[in-house]
């Protein structure tokens, strides 16, 4: 009776290694690569903020090379008039005739999201441009929204939309106002 129950056993031994080597193989093939997850970088509400105080503090500067440094190659900036600027170069030239104006800006974040490898703000901007005459000032008021991406280790704004237009105090925003305008 030796031989059949050394047979069983064997057998026995035989399909568990089988079935330990299957499973072994399937997590193998199955489990996905740790730098996949590693790509998919989630900004918290905090940093997004922390983002957008970077571009207040270059604008503050009134150096548009500065400016235009945080803007990816490819960036994309658009005015309320539909003007397009692409490229960073391109992008630093429109704050070139901005920031000659010394305008003064409040900017809040009303809308953050973040997903892999993105992260959007947007909410209402006022800027205080110098007037036509000494002393004088224009305000700007409208929308931002600025989208942004991470590319290899930083993160970069890719598309910029700003929506201004001039008004006075006594003129809330949306209401009808006159022909002046960030620089096009």
């Amino acid at each position: 009776m030796n031989g059949p129950l050394t047979f069983r056993r064997s057998r026995k031994s035989l399909v568990s290694v089988s079935i330990v080597s299957l499973a072994a193989l399937t997590v193998c093939i199955h489990v996905p690569p740790v730098r996949a997850e590693a790509a998919c970088a989630k900004l918290s509400e905090v940093e997004i903020v922390q983002l957008l105080n970077r571009w207040r503090v270059e604008f503050a500067s009134g150096d548009p090379a500065r400016l235009s440094a945080l803007y990816a190659d490819d960036a994309a900036l658009t005015t309320s008039k539909g003007n397009l600027q692409n490229g960073a170069e391109e992008i630093r030239s429109f704050y070139k005739d901005l920031l000659a104006k010394h305008p003064m800006i409040s900017i809040k974040p009303s809308s953050l999201t973040s997903d892999c490898g993105v992260a959007t703000v947007s909410g209402p901007v006022v800027y205080r441009l110098s007037g036509e005459r000494k002393g004088t000032r224009t305000l700007l008021g409208g929308i931002y929204s600025m989208e942004y991406a991470l590319r290899g280790d930083r993160w970069w704004i890719v598309r910029h939309f700003l929506a201004a237009d001039p008004r006075s105090a006594a003129k809330p925003i949306g209401s009808a106002a006159s022909n002046t305008s960030l620089p096009q």
